[in-house]
């Protein structure tokens, strides 16, 4: 094996274990969107429709809507799909802008890993809190948090490690 397959295989390696981790956030995250769409329906169809409201509806769709937008957040980082400062990072040249991305991309991982550890104690703690018309423990809205934090990193180490690649430098 010469040199530019191994930086090939290399680089198909990392990108594969990213689309992975994007559908291991994918699939929840499509049926918490699902599930979010036909919560809020049935409750509009039972409140304006058959007159008898469901009190619980509002609540599973927020923490639908919780886990979705968690998990979207993995999904958009490996994509370059968030908001980001761009203005000033175009006008340096394009070496220097790779490691401004790779400088900022670390930065993302620091609070990544506070945001898993201290939304990981958050939920531990939220096992004795019960939600108010479901009735499970807070645990399983509260999780949505560490978990889709640990995805994230895992895409954003992966996007580090691309844009490592000295065959990703050598194209641009």
């Amino acid at each position: 094996m010469n040199l530019v397959s191994g930086r090939k295989g290399y680089l198909s390696w990392v990108e594969k274990l990213a689309w992975i981790v994007e559908r291991i956030a994918a699939v929840p995250c499509m049926i918490a969107i699902g599930g979010m769409t036909v919560i809020v329906i049935l409750g509009v169809i039972f409140r304006y429709v058959l007159g008898s409201p469901l009190g619980w509806t509002e609540e599973a769709a927020r923490y639908l809507m919780i886990w979705a937008a968690s998990l979207a957040v993995s999904m958009g980082i490996m994509k370059g799909e968030h908001v980001g400062i761009n203005l000033m990072v175009n006008a340096f040249s394009p070496k220097i802008r790779r490691w401004m991305a790779i400088s900022v991309h670390l930065a993302i991982l620091a609070f990544l890993w506070v945001l898993t550890q201290r939304g990981y104690l958050m939920a531990i703690n939220g096992r004795n809190q019960f939600s108010p018309l479901l009735g499970v423990t807070m645990v399983w809205s509260l999780a949505a948090i560490p978990i889709a934090g640990l995805l994230a990193m895992l895409q954003t180490v992966f996007l580090i490690l691309i844009m490592l690649s000295p065959s990703k430098e050598s194209s641009k």
